[in-house]
């Protein structure tokens, strides 16, 4: 009769097969911390200069992105990309405090609806790569054809949130082909 204090003993893995587990799990983390896979390298082309990064790939298509701010459409856009080239960019929706600058037909909202539609008009035929760090400086892409528009509405055009619509269209992926 066993003693009803002593549990059962099972043997346990021997020491060479948990070392053996042990390298297993360890190629495995570091193959997938790598990011590569047998049918992909990385691009040799960086992202705005940085060498550490491989720049993305995107499919040829029509991608749509948005910035919501408190639950508020702000600007939706579409891009349709190319050969890595954007071939045509619009706005979908473009509204601030329940105003539509998109189909406005006064100044300032008119004007501030000519400004956004201009800096997406001078994204079309550039490599996608080099579009985000270019819309950081709004006034550079668009002046001086706007500069009068800017100083009758007073208004400073918002190329962050134009960026943000962007970047969530390309991580959205391909909405039509």
């Amino acid at each position: 009769m066993t003693s009803p204090s002593s549990p059962p003993t099972r043997p346990g893995p021997s020491r060479a097969a948990f070392a053996t587990a042990t390298a297993a799990l360890l190629c495995t983390a570091a193959f997938l911390i790598s990011g590569c896979d047998s049918t992909s390298a990385p691009s040799s082309e960086t992202v705005s200069g940085d060498s550490t990064r491989p720049t993305p790939i995107y499919e040829d298509g029509t991608y749509r992105g948005g910035f919501f701010d408190r639950d508020e459409i702000q600007v939706v856009v579409q891009l349709t990309l190319a050969d890595q080239r954007v071939t045509d960019a619009r706005f979908r929706y473009l509204t601030y405090s329940g105003t539509d600058h998109l189909n406005a037909e006064t100044d300032p909202a008119a004007g501030i609806g000519k400004q956004y539609q201009a800096l997406l008009n001078s994204l079309i035929g550039e490599e996608i790569h080099t579009v985000l760090p270019k819309l950081y400086e709004p006034g550079e892409r668009i002046a001086p054809e706007y500069d009068e528009v800017d100083g009758v509405s007073a208004a400073t055009i918002r190329a962050s949130k134009v960026i943000s619509a962007i970047r969530d269209a390309l991580n959205r992926g391909v909405y039509a082909y």
